[in-house]
């Protein structure tokens, strides 16, 4: 959040993650799918949450699971897509899938972006 002043409240920098152990892309990926999961209206607060800390820096990725929020939140957000997918018809998760690979398809092509 930008205060008045042009600042950013501390906690509340976006900061891209830079795990040493991931390559250049996997972290700008990685970047890219914590903001959506912060923007997305759909996303639980929890899981938003969790995504803003490590954008901001207070969490790194590889101690999300010790982090008592982060391992809620990671927990139910997995436990509602798995009870999401099984109501799914064979026809709608089959859809889903090739959606995916469209859109894997679309960013490889547009060089990951």
């Amino acid at each position: 959040m930008n205060s008045s002043n042009g600042f950013t409240a501390p906690g509340d920098r976006d900061c891209p993650v830079e795990d040493k152990d991931l390559t250049q892309e996997q972290n700008e990926h990685l970047t890219r799918s914590l903001r959506a999961v912060r923007s997305s209206a759909s996303a639980p607060p929890a899981l938003q949450d969790l995504a803003r800390k490590v954008l901001g820096g207070r969490l790194e990725l590889k101690d999300a699971l010790d982090d008592p929020s982060g391992f809620r939140a990671l927990t139910d957000g997995l436990s509602g897509m798995r009870e999401s997918w099984r109501s799914m018809s064979p026809q709608d998760r089959q859809a889903v899938r090739t959606e995916v690979e469209e859109k894997a398809a679309e960013n490889e092509a547009d060089g990951g972006r």
